[in-house]
């Protein structure tokens, strides 16, 4: 078995790419950035961008299956550049895709988001769920992606995996609200922003959780094309984050203060509940809750 990873340089790529590693699956990493110094010498490491249909094209073949993980990182810069996702998911997904079909590889593994479902409020949401009306360019992007998948798909005999997954965390994270938070009291160890009002809640899944969810719907596959959310059963929200990361970094006398809103920025969602019957019903539970995850995301980070 031969694997090619975009984004195998990134947080989840990298450890999907150990976790193939370990099950003896040959791998190869397409990246912009420079891989994990450690995967240079276990898989094959191209570094490259998904925009560069030929060189896409050029290094994808020979590989039974994709795991399309590449995306942008920061859902807020959506804002300030408008083309931002649609590059790096959408048509970097279309990239993915022709390549793909031009050297007959028949099975991809895409990472969505939750994105997709816009602000649906308490609503726990479902894989079957319509109209789908994203507010940010980053759910835009995920879904016009997921299209492009479903389309090529049945054109061209293809079986896809999408997931919609909760916020995953873990050791090796390079962003999101973990990692923004002790950033940012390392920087001021008194003194603590929230962007919005902290109420924002919302799943958050350890990130061997989601390699679980991935083997297990490869293995039990039968839809050309199946959507499926990952996320623990609980959420958490960000106030309660904020305190557990200043507990973790033994720390007191912090200021908290918060911007204005009910989310942290343009395009965000403050509560987010995704239905994970479907997954479930294949076998899959996660081994932790979204403050379990939150608590081993942060011993391993900051090595307590």
């Amino acid at each position: 078995m031969k694997a090619f990873i975009t984004g195998g340089s990134g947080f989840i790529g990298t450890f999907v790419a150990h976790k193939l590693l370990q099950n003896n699956v040959e791998v190869t990493i397409f990246d912009r950035r420079e891989p994990n110094a450690e995967l240079t010498h276990l898989c094959n490491c191209i570094q490259g961008d998904l925009l560069d249909l030929e060189k896409v094209k050029n290094s994808i073949g020979g590989h039974d299956v994709v795991y399309h993980l590449a995306a942008n990182a920061d859902i807020s810069m959506g804002v300030k550049d408008t083309a931002l996702d649609l590059q790096l998911t959408t048509i970097a997904t279309y990239n993915v895709l022709e390549s793909m079909r031009l050297n007959t590889i028949s099975s991809i593994v895409f990472l969505s988001g939750s994105g997709v479902y816009g602000d649906a409020s308490d609503t726990q949401c479902v894989e079957t769920a319509g109209p789908l009306l994203p507010v940010s360019l980053y759910g835009a992007s995920k879904l016009a992606a997921e299209g492009l998948i479903s389309a090529f798909s049945n054109m061209f005999n293809m079986k896809a995996l999408i997931f919609r997954p909760a916020n995953i965390v873990g050791g090796g994270q390079t962003h999101g609200v973990l990692f923004d938070f002790i950033q940012k009291l390392k920087r001021d160890c008194h003194r603590l922003e929230i962007l919005g009002d902290g109420n924002q809640t919302k799943s958050y899944l350890y990130i061997d959780d989601l390699y679980d969810a991935i083997t297990i719907a490869l293995d039990t596959q039968q839809e050309a094309v199946s959507v499926i959310n990952v996320a623990s059963a609980d959420t958490v929200d960000v106030n309660w984050i904020a305190a557990r990361v200043i507990e973790f970094m033994k720390l007191s006398e912090v200021q908290i203060t918060h911007t204005k809103g009910k989310v942290g920025w343009v395009g965000d969602v403050p509560t987010v509940r995704l239905n994970t019957s479907k997954l479930r019903q294949l076998g899959w539970v996660p081994q932790y809750s979204s403050k379990e995850a939150i608590d081993k995301a942060l011993t391993e980070i900051l090595g307590v």
